[in-house]
């Protein structure tokens, strides 16, 4: 820390980048495949069609609930066990759940598929749009093979990322997407309508889950796949931290329901085919919050494992300079694409001028949409449940609603478009005036914003951390921990450990995780005083290097004079733990 600057080393924003893009493909390529079904009813059906494919995005946003709010879980408690160290308890929550996910979710097809009809009319086939009932109920037919390897995949994901699998997820998900743009195209030319465009992203959704597997017929990889008894003690803190984005699911699931019922009685037909594709840019956008959250929610929670307050509020401020950027690019895209995209998708004059209308209240609405979903994975990701969860049923649904109902009465169908960027405004607004009240500051700072108690960071006496470059600064790292240790009058015998403990784990960083030639990008160590003991983490950019496999290793050959110095931190340590993850090592070792 440098005057009131917080430091944000080249690790945590290589981390950060990652993670995003980790995120953003994940969810690029899935949306893309979304926006791809959309584009191939525009061409190869009508307006009728993708009227009647709207009224099964409630399908989607149910979908979502088990599906994000299980991954947030996740996500949320599995990070802090990795930052904390605990990868056995990592292992074993995963496995739990996942097992536990696939008995419910198997359940939850057959009776899906069985009450197709019912949920088409209760989503809105009927009345004016009763006609669209037999066209949506054929899309839904095709989409209830989903359910199982979609949701699969989601609880997957964070586990695979966390475990160095960000490259896999990203594969997975283009290859995802490429089935099911082959498939959907495959379905128009045999005929087979908008059961077979349904059924195309159900077999996505299996290819997404079935090539993710692939991940764990590694053996070297830190968290594995394997039965376990299923303990509910154990899942309540997942099922805890999956309410708010589960809540924020189930908020859009009831927001889309409701306002297509506006929708229909304000624009008929028309409007319904211009909110089917404004909903097809709104979650195409919503892939840069998804990335953001994304990057902040595992972030933090690693942060939140090791007590980490000075990296959090780095976070903090990475989160708001990607929310800048992405939010002008996006809005400049929207802006020059606008009026073409509505000419390309649509039939008539009138409908164009409503699309193009509908359009530019999503430029409107992206920027404030980026900041409350990371503020969301932010909140939950510190254990701040209840404001996350208020604050996702207000963004969407609470003011959505209220605004809809408000607007349309002057403004019509295109009052229902002006809501959203409104709710998304209302609600910082509401953020903004609760920040004031609990810190008494006018105008946050981006640091502020992913900010917690100062009781969360560690005293300032009480922690060292900076990057390491060369073999020297292995040595330096060494004495300044057995300083460290004296300095807070800790045995001697326990700071000369951990000296010996971080000069073998940062020498290893140079030995074992660098090809000959190749210079360190980047590594840090950091050093906390806890309750008597001391905990040292090692972050690095080399090539991965597990120091248990490597002591089994030298062990298994009998070398004699080999990792003496490797032996002796194993045996003194209370305790030694290795993950790997956005391409880093990270160990912890507690003397």
């Amino acid at each position: 820390m440098k005057g009131n600057r917080t430091y944000i080393s080249r690790i945590q924003s290589r981390m950060f980048f990652l993670a995003f893009a980790t995120a953003f493909t994940a969810a690029a390529t899935q949306t893309l495949a979304v926006l791809i079904d959309k584009v191939i009813i525009c061409a190869f059906y009508g307006e009728t069609e993708i009227a009647a494919v709207v009224l099964a995005d409630p399908f989607f946003y149910l979908l979502e609930i088990p599906a994000a709010g299980l991954a947030a879980g996740i996500q949320t408690v599995c990070a802090k066990e990795l930052g904390s160290g605990e990868i056995d308890s990592v292992n074993r929550r995963f496995n739990q759940i996942f097992f536990l996910s696939a008995i419910v979710l198997t359940v939850l097809t057959a009776i899906s598929f069985l009450c197709v009809p019912q949920m088409a009319i209760l989503f809105g086939a009927r009345g004016k749009t009763a006609a669209l009932q037999p066209y949506a109920a054929q899309y839904l037919y095709g989409l209830s093979f989903e359910i199982l390897p979609y949701v699969l995949f989601c609880i997957m994901t964070p586990i695979v990322i966390m475990d160095n699998g960000g490259k896999l997820i990203s594969i997975v998900s283009v290859c995802g997407c490429l089935t099911d743009i082959v498939l959907d195209l495959l379905s128009v030319r045999f005929g087979w309508g908008l059961f077979g465009i349904g059924l195309a992203s159900s077999a996505s959704a299996a290819v997404y889950f079935l090539a993710a597997m692939t991940h764990f017929l590694n053996r070297n990889r830190v968290i594995r796949l394997r039965p376990v008894r299923i303990s509910l003690r154990e899942l309540k803190e997942i099922f805890h931290a999956a309410v708010p984005k589960a809540v924020f699911s189930m908020a859009n699931a009831m927001r889309s329901a409701l306002l297509i019922s506006i929708v229909t009685v304000t624009g008929g037909v028309v409007g319904t085919c211009v909110y089917s594709i404004h909903e097809t840019v709104v979650y195409t956008t919503a892939i840069l919050a998804t990335g953001v959250a994304g990057a902040v929610g595992i972030l933090t929670g690693i942060c939140c494992g090791e007590k980490n307050g000075e990296e959090l509020e780095g976070t903090g401020i990475l989160a708001h300079r990607y929310c800048l950027f992405l939010s002008a690019g996006t809005a400049a895209v929207l802006a020059v694409c606008a009026r073409p995209l509505a000419a390309a998708l649509t039939e008539t004059g009138t409908t164009a001028e409503l699309l193009v209308f509908a359009l530019r209240c999503v430029i409107f609405m992206v920027p404030f949409s980026i900041l409350i979903n990371a503020r969301i994975s932010y909140l939950q990701a510190v254990g701040q449940i209840r404001a996350a969860q208020w604050m996702a049923i207000a963004s969407n649904l609470v003011f959505p609603l209220v605004l809809a109902f408000l607007l349309a009465v002057p403004f019509g169908i295109r009052g229902v478009f002006i809501a959203f960027p409104a709710a998304q405004v209302m609600t910082l607004m509401a953020s903004w005036l609760f920040h004031k009240k609990r810190t008494g500051k006018t105008i946050p700072s981006a640091a502020d914003y992913l900010a917690v108690d100062e009781s969360f960071n560690a005293l300032p006496g009480d922690v060292i951390t900076y990057p390491i470059k060369t073999m020297e600064d292995c040595a330096l790292a060494s004495e300044q921990i057995i300083l460290f240790c004296r300095g807070h009058k800790l045995d001697e015998r326990k700071g000369m450990l951990a000296g010996l403990c971080m000069e073998e784990l940062t020498t290893n960083v140079f030995e074992h995780g660098l090809r000959p030639g190749q210079e360190i990008r980047s590594a840090d160590i950091r050093a906390v005083i806890d309750d008597g003991d001391v905990i040292l983490r090692v972050r690095d950019s080399g090539a991965a290097f597990n120091l248990k496999n490597h002591a089994d290793r030298l062990a298994e050959e009998e070398t004699v004079g080999k990792g003496t110095g490797l032996k002796i931190l194993l045996h003194s340590a209370k305790s030694v733990s290795y993950y790997r993850t956005y391409g880093m090592n990270t160990t912890i070792i507690k003397v």
